[in-house]
C-alpha cells in the first residue's frame, strides 16, 4: 500500500466512524457524552458564579458610595443642628448681640 492510499483509508476511516467501531469506542459513547455534558455544566456554572461575583462586586462599590453620601449629609445636618441650638441659647441669655452673618466675608488688601 501507498502512503497516499494509506491516508486516504485513514482519513475515509475516521470521517467516516470506521475508525470509531474498529478501537471499540462506540460502546463508550454514552459514557463519553456523559463526560461531555459534566464538563459543559461546570464550565457553565463556573461562569455564572463569576458573574455573580462581579454583580456582588458592583453592588458593594454602589453601597460604599451611598454610605460616604449618607456620612456627609448626616454631619451637614448635625452642624446646622448645632448652629440652630446655639442661636437659641444666645437668643435665650438675651445679653448677646451676636447673630448669623447676614453677608459673606470680605478680604482685606493691606498695601
Amino acid at each position: 500500500m501507498s502512503l497516499k492510499s494509506k491516508l486516504m483509508s485513514w482519513f475515509t476511516g475516521f470521517f467516516g466512524g470506521g475508525l470509531i467501531t474498529k478501537k471499540g469506542v462506540d460502546r463508550q459513547l454514552p459514557f463519553i457524552f456523559f463526560c461531555f455534558i459534566l464538563i459543559s455544566l461546570r464550565l457553565m456554572w463556573g461562569l455564572w458564579v463569576e458573574d455573580r461575583m462581579a454583580l456582588i462586586n458592583h453592588n458593594d462599590k454602589i453601597i460604599e458610595e451611598l454610605k460616604i453620601e449618607f456620612h456627609e449629609k448626616d454631619l451637614r445636618l448635625t452642624g446646622l443642628d448645632q448652629r440652630t441650638r446655639i442661636e437659641k441659647m444666645l437668643v435665650g441669655s438675651g445679653n448677646t448681640t451676636l447673630h448669623a452673618p447676614a453677608n459673606p466675608p470680605k478680604r482685606i488688601v493691606i498695601e
